[in-house]
């Protein structure tokens, strides 16, 4: 038997090679599909960069907004401990650096009562309108502002003003008693003691139910009685 010389072996060693299928073909997709991912391959390709960018940058927004809001967190709460002009101008700062936040809408809404205490009643109200102006009305603090510009008007004397928010109070979820109790105290302070009356019988007609605050129902009542014999 004759010796096999190299080439022999090589060519054998060839022949027996087959060159391995493609992913695509391991994965046992349907022809058709293969043929749509190969013809589309560049755009697959440019695809699927844009989603892992989008995933990405998704992720790092969500981090960034993350973190933002815990410190404007630890900033609201380093700044309500300060008192006077230092707890004024931290207030501010957190409401310009942290916008868009809960924080610098509740640092907003201090600077505010911080008005109201210095007896700048225009410009609490003002303060309270623009944070209300930034929120919607299903917003747990949209009540809270209002009362709140019904307050600085009343205080200020601006009973039109105050008479309209304690009127859109009333409608207002957890504030009813006090859109009620401030439109009718607004209008008595005008000598309007009819249209106050008129509140009140009107406020009284919602004490209705098997929860209904007794003592409160009393006091009204007993409020329409003083100004009956008013009359």
């Amino acid at each position: 038997m004759s010796e096999e010389s190299p080439f022999n072996i090589k060519h054998a060693s060839e022949a027996a090679y087959v060159e391995p299928s493609g992913v695509l073909d391991q994965l046992n997709l349907h022809p058709s599909a293969v043929s749509f991912i190969r013809d589309n391959k560049r755009i697959l390709q440019v695809t699927g960069v844009v989603i892992v960018v989008m995933v990405v940058s998704i992720s790092l927004y969500k981090s960034y907004r993350q973190t933002r809001l815990e410190n404007g967190a630890s900033n609201l709460s380093i700044s309500m401990e300060g008192e006077g002009d230092t707890k004024t101008e931290a207030l501010k700062h957190v409401a310009s650096e942290f916008s868009g936040t809960p924080s610098a809408l509740w640092a907003d809404t201090e600077l505010g009562h911080i008005a109201m205490k210095d007896g700048k009643y225009e410009q609490a109200a003002k303060q309270y309108q623009i944070v209300r102006d930034t929120i919607k009305d299903s917003n747990p603090m949209y009540g809270l502002l209002t009362f709140g510009i019904a307050q600085a008007n009343e205080a200020g004397k601006k009973y039109a003003v105050s008479s309209a928010m304690y009127s859109e109070l009333k409608a207002v979820v957890g504030y009813k008693d006090e859109g009620y109790l401030g439109m009718a105290r607004v209008l008595e302070a005008q000598n309007e003691k009819q249209k106050a009356l008129a509140v009140y019988e009107e406020y009284l007609g919602t004490f209705l139910g098997e929860n209904v605050n007794e003592r409160a129902k009393l006091m009204i009542q007993e409020k329409i009685t003083r100004l009956r014999v008013q009359e």
